[in-house]
């Protein structure tokens, strides 16, 4: 009796006092927000001391994501063949650092380049790919399975939070001492989270690695079809896809439209970006409650009517420069709510359905299915740049993202209950 009131009041106390969980969010939640610096602080030092065009521009904005496409399916089947994933963690988190602290250096000894930043780019993003489905994947052996919702949840609460407030101190770091400098505490970040993650305690176990007799096609398909045969999970890949290609022709224009036609300086591009991430963080807190209210499903259907609208504030903004920050501001709060309640949710729901030997896999052909789209749209966003003009490509990217809606409308997701667990085989089992 006295052991249940113990677990009952460590489970009251929240998984924050659970010390490796506790280790991992630190580590998880300090790069994100050194993520979000750069995130501001690279397209600057591009943008403004490098002078690239709007072509340039949006082949940087893709090179963060083509490793996506490029390693993307196989990263999954990678990691899921892994005896350990922690390795694997601390690796990629120092990989990552190295190749940002390259831009500093490169910077001042006067050698830095557009090429170099899309290198970095590059780099990284492999790093992430990798990072994703492996920590994923090792979430289960750091908090018990029944807290694995609640877990996610937090991790998406520091994704939010570093949304809050790595703008503006990228913004703030920008101005005071150069981007390329401010690039140094993403670096840093990276090295904070290889550090925690190599201190956590509890032993990792070893899962036995895939039989000689499997082959690579058969365990891609087994991802995809997990994802693909569920028609919850298939709408949510779906609309996730449609709003990051249109949202990254977006992102690719935005630091030049607001430096070059809206005349806004780094500080306040950084303010506008912060409210995104405040609209994140009251979304992501608020996400579990709406999502026992209405349902999973009918919490993800209206996530995706918010956000299908919230790009036309960029091309919408004028007049005086109060009304023009605040339509932005607007925007950028309310799409970044409606995101986050779509990916918490999203998370909670796929964490749910998905059985364990599946989840490196499914995580990577989710990321290679709503993430391999991004560089598209962020050519697709330099060319149409280049040829249209930077006003007019927001506009198509507003309209495009119209349709986003149109993945959740027509799928199981309007139901209150609306995915089935999805088999090891990738079909369909009544939960």
């Amino acid at each position: 009796m006295a052991s249940t009131s113990l677990a009952q009041m460590r489970k009251a106390a929240g998984l924050g006092r659970e010390r490796d969980f506790r280790r991992l969010w630190l580590g998880y939640s300090v790069s994100a927000l050194g993520s979000e610096v750069t995130v501001l602080a690279l397209p600057v030092t591009a943008a403004v001391l490098l002078g690239a065009s709007a072509l340039q521009m949006g082949v940087l904005t893709a090179a963060a994501t083509v490793p996506n496409l490029a390693i993307g399916l196989l990263a999954g089947v990678w990691v899921d063949r892994l005896p350990r994933r922690r390795p694997l963690l601390v690796t990629t988190d120092l990989a990552s650092a190295a190749a940002l602290i390259s831009i500093p250096l490169a910077w001042w000894w006067g050698a830095l380049s557009i090429t170099q930043l899309v290198v970095v780019e590059l780099a990284v993003g492999c790093a992430r790919v990798l990072f994703r489905p492996a920590c994923q994947s090792h979430l289960p052996q750091v908090v018990e399975r029944e807290d694995l919702t609640r877990a996610s949840g937090h991790l998406r609460a520091s994704d939010s939070a570093a949304m809050l407030a790595g703008p503006g101190l990228g913004g703030l770091l920008v101005q005071a001492v150069s981007a390329p400098v401010a690039i140094l505490l993403d670096a840093g970040s990276f090295l904070v989270s290889a550090t925690c993650i190599r201190s956590l305690r509890r032993p990792e176990r070893r899962t036995e690695p895939a039989s000689a007799d499997r082959s690579l096609r058969r365990e891609l398909g087994e991802g995809l079809s997990a994802v693909l045969r569920n028609p919850s999970l298939r709408a949510i890949a779906g609309s996730a896809a449609n709003l990051n290609l249109f949202g990254m022709l977006t992102m690719a224009l935005f630091v030049a439209y607001a430096t070059r036609v809206l005349d806004l300086s780094a500080g306040m591009v950084g303010a506008i970006v912060m409210t995104g991430g405040a609209g994140a963080l009251a979304g992501a807190l608020a996400a579990p409650r709406i999502a026992a209210a209405i349902g999973e499903g009918r919490a993800i259907v209206a996530a995706t009517v918010v956000f299908s609208f919230a790009l036309f504030a960029l091309p919408l903004a004028g007049g005086p420069r109060w009304l023009e920050l605040g339509v932005i501001g607007a925007g950028e709060l309310v799409g970044g709510f409606a995101v986050m309640v779509f990916d918490v949710t999203a998370a909670g729901l796929t964490l749910q359905v998905v059985v364990p030997e599946l989840l490196g896999r499914v995580s990577s052909c989710s990321a290679f299915l709503t993430q391999g789209v991004k560089p598209l749209g962020a050519l697709a966003g330099g060319v149409l740049g280049t040829t249209l003009g930077l006003h007019e490509a927001l506009w198509i990217a507003a309209a495009g993202a119209t349709t986003t809606m149109v993945w959740t409308f027509l799928s199981p997701l309007r139901r209150r209950d609306a995915a089935p667990q999805t088999s090891s085989h990738g079909n369909e089992n009544a939960a």
